[in-house]
């Protein structure tokens, strides 16, 4: 299976993963205990690579394959951007953009991951605009994917990997940069808007997680069979 044939299928995997969802989760508590204690163990060792990560990761951006494949992973996520989303209570809505997002930082790095991200952050609003274009939100997007890189590039996905970098975006970037850009946006008063949008955030959170740890290491795998080298 060549890179091309995997993205595009990719939809197509993601329902499939979806449907079997309840059945993963269930595995995925009942292992929890130990992929936590080695996760943390690996953590400690890897943010030593980090200077090491951050200029491979710059170097993905002269690749011609990395530029493929983030090339397809933006054309799933505006796809996605139009059809995919789903509520978990009625007023928190769980949407596929961060998925993406997750993917480009743990294939390509922080520094590829991040101006991915950014990108087609910009890409969406043109294609589908919603509201006053404010580059604050593609700033959110590019730490996203920066953070997610920092997290999973050229790392094992594991419990505290995935909930350490799903805190730090969901409570940091989205929680309280997103309040920020909209309180200067609209010009509502920060600590007004700032409860409801954490509460969402902190609930999200072991819903992505779970989502995370599950999709991530299908996605390494798929990956592996179609014999790209990550």
């Amino acid at each position: 299976m060549s890179v091309k044939a995997f993205f595009s299928d990719l939809p197509g995997k993601m329902r499939g993963f979806f449907r079997e969802l309840p059945g993963k989760t269930v595995k995925f508590f009942r292992e929890l205990p130990g992929k936590t204690i080695a996760s943390a163990v690996d953590l400690g060792h890897s943010f030593g690579e980090l200077p090491q990560n951050l200029k491979r990761s710059a170097t993905e951006l002269y690749n011609i394959r990395s530029l493929c494949g983030i090339s397809m992973l933006l054309a799933v996520a505006v796809a996605l951007n139009y059809t995919t989303s789903f509520y978990i209570m009625p007023t928190l809505k769980i949407g596929p953009g961060y998925l993406i997002t997750a993917l480009l930082g743990m294939l390509y790095g922080p520094v590829a991951g991040g101006i991915a991200a950014g990108l087609g952050d910009i890409i969406k609003y043109l294609l589908k605009p919603d509201g006053v274009f404010f580059f604050g939100y593609t700033l959110n997007a590019i730490l996203g994917g920066v953070i997610y890189g920092i997290f999973l590039y050229k790392a094992k996905v594991g419990f505290l990997r995935c909930i350490l970098a799903k805190l730090i975006i969901n409570l940091g970037v989205n929680a309280g940069l997103g309040t920020l850009w909209s309180a200067m946006l609209y010009g509502k008063a920060f600590t007004v808007i700032l409860p409801a949008r954490l509460i969402t955030n902190v609930v999200k959170v072991p819903f992505e997680v779970i989502i995370l740890m599950i999709l991530l290491p299908m996605v390494i795998h798929a990956l592996k069979r179609a014999k790209v080298k990550l």
